[in-house]
């Protein structure tokens, strides 16, 4: 059984996030396994067992279309969650039927249509790809997201040692409006905390960017450190030396971070939603991503509570890469 993973590019190898860590972890895993896998190459013609998407942005319909069309098994991870109302869908399904082009509903549903196996991050997402894209519920499985288990142990001395903070609030992810880091800089004026930022520019919010940096300058007690690997050991140690970990988007998608700073233990703060409250359950503090006083409300109250090991034990037992590495043989093995 052979088995490549593949992704959307440009923008994945460029700005990597946590869609491009997610392949690059499960291939680590899948190895570890013995699984015969290699990230796909565009210049190679090599063919394959098994195609392994990640993602399902309108561009990959062609690529998953060929590859069952040479033959090949393709297995998607959709990674897709949306907070769009289910009238916008109903919208896009009457759009679709009677314009006489493609729309990016029909691309996006042509992928799920050709994929042998869909496979959500988490029984919300499954439930609103059934409802949204009327695909078959036997057409699933769901393997949850993951994190090193490594970062259960991880030590915040290397972190406290170069920059001379511990107990501080720390948000990671792309810097941009919809992951909210000026909102939340704004949610912890005057509350005497230091908030560390660490993450690159989003190339589509490039504007937001500007504004960001200009906001950390007004503040002494932000420090924004830049992009950092996902295998950096500073990174591991900044989730450990973190009291709290912010990450007040306006919508995600069983993010990754999350997991990170949750098998860290750090005490969490984030929106509600389907997907990350089928993650954390009541080991969160949760706000209102577009209110900056419930963003303050939540970290204060994060912040003020002691930090315990209930989610981290709670996540080492299904959220590790070697846990998904597990699933995903099973299903590979079943086609």
């Amino acid at each position: 059984m052979k088995v490549a993973l593949f992704q959307f590019f440009p923008p994945t190898l460029w700005t990597p996030g946590g869609g491009e860590t997610q392949l690059q972890k499960t291939y680590e895993a899948l190895k570890r396994r013995g699984i015969d896998v290699e990230l796909f190459d565009v210049w190679s013609r090599k063919k394959y067992d098994i195609i392994h998407v990640f993602g399902s942005t309108y561009q990959l319909s062609d690529f998953v279309v060929t590859a069952k069309r040479l033959g090949m098994k393709v297995v998607d991870m959709p990674i897709s969650y949306t907070d769009k109302q289910w009238y916008v869908w109903s919208i896009a399904r009457f759009i679709d039927k009677i314009l006489p082009y493609p729309t990016l509903y029909t691309y996006r549903k042509r992928i799920y249509e050709s994929s042998d196996v869909l496979i959500a991050g988490s029984n919300a997402e499954k439930s609103q790809l059934i409802k949204n894209f009327k695909i078959p519920e036997n057409k699933f499985k769901v393997v949850y997201n993951a994190a090193d288990a490594k970062l259960a142990d991880t030590k915040p001395d290397l972190f406290i040692e170069k920059y001379g903070l511990k107990d501080f609030v720390l948000m990671v992810g792309r810097v941009s409006n919809h992951k909210g880091q000026i909102r939340l800089m704004k949610a912890l004026d005057g509350c005497n905390l230091d908030l560390v930022f660490i993450g690159n520019m989003d190339p589509d919010d490039k504007e937001y960017f500007n504004e960001f940096q200009n906001e950390c300058k007004k503040r002494k007690w932000v420090h924004y450190l830049g992009f950092l690997k996902n295998d950096s050991d500073l990174l591991s140690s900044a989730y450990a030396a973190c009291k709290v970990f912010a990450l007040p988007s306006l919508n995600e998608c069983s993010s990754l971070v999350l997991v990170e700073a949750g098998l860290s233990g750090s005490n969490i703060v984030t929106l509600k939603n389907e997907t990350e409250y089928e993650y954390l359950r009541d080991f969160a503090y949760y706000c209102d991503p577009r209110s900056i006083e419930s963003i303050r409300e939540a970290v204060l109250k994060a912040y003020n509570a002691p930090k315990n090991d209930n989610l981290k034990n709670r996540l080492l037992k299904d959220f590790t890469w070697d846990a998904v590495a597990e699933k995903l043989e099973r299903i590979y093995n079943e086609l």
